[in-house]
């Protein structure tokens, strides 16, 4: 019935060179439609935004917070001084051991007691150095790609700023209260729209001004799709997107915190509070702002699910797996990355301690020994559930009424618990 099937040799060639042309146009017709699709769903997005505009309290109950006064200080009682001081109680939870990192980090210890911080190691990003580094390590072949990259790459954390908000908090009369900085993949789309609609709308709620930031690299792995051209679109719309021209992996985590911070010393210095989490967190932001507006801001904090006496993960398939080739001893205790909140004052004094501490693959773990060194001990709160709640509850809007941050939940899970804990006649 199909002959041209069973063709050998040069009869086969023309029909087998349709086959892959046609499978090319089919290939790039489903692109296009998909890009058109996607163009014209946030272009209706933002359409219904002009023609229904949402105050500025929208979705918000109203609020009888009185904002607190700004302070005069650039940075809250703590001081950061001096770096060998404040470096004494991370020195102390390290163990000197032929692990890479351990070694990398005393080597910034001994260039700092020497005077010689510009020597540091986050300074350098020379891949022969790394490389040299890197035949140190015994199993270093048997290493992940993942680990490879980032021992050959770790220290450089000078990336561009390809799409920017330098105006984002600008225009907050009293100053930002709270910055939501959501980490985001470029092709998350659904998700970030989710967080707009929901949680993440930004405003004013009892005089207490909102600002939400989505934190991208580029592509995400070696083969993933470049999705630029669509962010780009995206941030027109909207406004809310800081994408840096690095890899989004799971860990460059840790350099797009790092890089977050230099932007908000940059853009936002004079925020109040940052809420750090992914878009896949329910946030009760009523309730954060309640919480935060009782607190005395002249204190450092550092707060959310924490994580005590935590090791390394041994087993290799383990999302988290630290080779004991690559670092050796506890961790600090600190806050789950799913969602966690610290002052804003900080982050200058994060980002000049992150300079002498060096990169780690675990993004949270990395804040957790920043905060270490700084002197500053994560407070654990009951309304962060970084590992979700019981399966019972998933779905129960009261209580998610009781809580700051869950994760995770779907965009559709998003918009309905919000739509339900909004609505003026919700009773538990």
């Amino acid at each position: 019935m199909f002959p041209q099937l069973c063709l050998r040799g040069r009869e086969g060639r023309p029909w087998r060179r349709r086959k892959m042309r046609d499978s090319r146009y089919l290939s790039v017709a489903t692109a296009l439609l998909t890009l058109v699709a996607l163009k014209a769903y946030i272009e209706w997005t933002a359409e219904q935004e002009e023609r229904y505009p949402t105050p500025h309290t929208a979705g918000w109950p109203s609020s009888s917070i009185t904002p607190l006064q700004s302070s005069d200080a650039s940075s809250p009682a703590f001081v950061f001084q001096h770096f060998n001081v404040s470096l004494q109680g991370l020195r102390q939870s390290i163990p000197r051991a032929k692990a890479y990192w351990n070694e990398k980090q005393y080597k910034n210890f001994r260039a700092l007691e020497e005077g010689s911080a510009a020597n540091a190691s986050w300074n350098q990003c020379s891949s022969s150095d790394a490389a040299e580094q890197a035949g140190k390590i015994k199993n270093f072949g048997s290493y992940s790609e993942l680990y490879k990259n980032f021992i050959l790459y770790g220290d450089c954390r000078n990336f561009s700023l390809l799409i920017n908000q330098p105006d984002k908090c600008a225009d907050a009369k009293n100053g930002t209260f709270l910055l939501l900085a959501i980490k985001s993949l470029p092709r998350n789309f659904a998700a970030r729209q989710a967080v707009r609609d929901t949680w993440g709308q930004e405003g004013e709620s009892g005089g207490l001004a909102v600002r939400t930031v989505f934190l991208l690299g580029t592509a995400q792995g070696r083969y993933g799709p470049r999705l630029q051209h669509l962010v780009y679109f995206e941030s027109r719309s909207f406004g809310d997107i800081l994408m840096w021209d690095f890899e989004d992996t799971f860990f460059n985590l840790t350099l797009k915190d790092n890089l977050f911070l230099s932007w908000t010393l940059d853009h936002c210095q004079d925020v109040r509070f940052i809420l750090k989490g992914d878009d896949d967190v329910f946030i009760n932001t009523p309730k954060v702002l309640d919480y935060l507006s009782s607190l005395d801001a002249s204190k450092p904090l550092y707060t959310g699910q924490v994580m005590a006496n935590a090791s390394p993960f041994r087993v290799q398939r383990s999302k988290y797996y630290v080779p004991e080739s690559f670092y050796v001893g506890p961790y600090p205790a600190y806050a789950g990355g799913g969602g966690y909140i610290f002052s804003g004052p900080l982050a200058r004094s994060l980002h000049l301690i992150s300079q002498h501490v060096a990169f780690y693959p675990i993004d949270d773990v990395y804040t957790g020994l920043c905060f270490q060194a700084l002197g500053i001990t994560p407070e654990a709160h009951a309304g962060f559930m970084t590992f979700d709640i019981a399966e019972k509850d998933r779905a129960d809007p009261c209580v998610h009424s009781k809580l700051l941050l869950v994760h995770r939940r779907s965009p559709q899970q998003t918009l309905h618990l919000w739509k339900q804990i909004v609505n003026p006649n919700f009773k538990c």
